[in-house]
């Protein structure tokens, strides 16, 4: 994303509870706990001594997650998250002497604070905005002397709608951008990037809800969730 793209995202954002507030029944305060499954699909090199080079694959993984949410005056709500995924990497240590094949796993943690903005169109029909602070961190430990180990975080925004068409039944679909979307392991560093996730949610009673969603960008997430909604606090 352009810093031209950037800033009309961020005005976007800041403009939007100018707009006449009012609330539908989609919930903004409630209690997630989620199952992810991630596809890293990320590869790096490295040199620790002179004559000898690892190569480390990430693949895919699975771990848990929690993630809140609480609404505030004039549709703005206040939410976060926390992940923690263990993945498998495969690698290839080489010398003039060996090639060895490795396999191991490594621990992937991100977590999100945002602030958003809920404004209805229609029935049941939520514009979504949010500016949101993110962190990632790779802990690969090591082969043979190498350090991919990856940690950073940033500021991200994110723009959607939720729509409830019948009462046990949630749609969402959101673009987001992340100051910490691809991990680059070679350089240990992140590119920014954009991801977009959608998702549905039945709640097979008023308050509880059960929910899938795929996240697609550099790295690929699948997630099943349940959901314990608290309605809209009466500020």
């Amino acid at each position: 994303m352009t810093k031209k793209k950037k800033s009309y995202a961020v005005w976007a954002i800041l403009a939007m509870p100018c707009l006449p507030a009012s609330a539908s029944e989609l919930s903004y305060t409630f209690l997630d706990f989620q199952r992810p499954e991630v596809t890293v699909d990320a590869t790096g090199v490295q040199t620790p001594v002179p004559g000898q080079s690892v190569q480390i694959d990430a693949l895919d993984g699975k771990g848990i997650a929690v993630a809140g949410s609480l609404a505030l005056p004039h549709g703005l709500y206040f939410n976060g998250s926390y992940k923690s995924s263990v993945v498998d990497v495969t690698g290839v240590v080489s010398n003039p002497q060996v090639t060895v094949n490795v396999a191991d796993t490594f621990d992937l943690v991100s977590s999100n604070l945002a602030l958003g903005y809920a404004h209805e169109f229609g029935d049941n029909f939520d514009l979504i905005a949010e500016i949101s602070y993110e962190s990632s961190n790779y802990d690969f430990g090591s082969f043979a002397g190498e350090n991919f180990d990856l940690e950073d975080s940033g500021a991200g925004a994110r723009l959607g709608f939720r729509w409830n068409p019948a009462r046990p039944v949630e749609f969402y679909v959101f673009g987001r951008y992340s100051p910490v979307a691809k991990p680059v392991l070679s350089e240990r560093t992140y590119e920014p990037g954009s991801a977009t996730t959608a998702g549905i949610r039945w709640y097979f009673f008023e308050n509880l809800g059960v929910g899938i969603e795929y996240d697609s960008g550099d790295v690929d997430t699948t997630t099943i969730s349940m959901r314990f909604s608290f309605g809209n606090l009466p500020w």
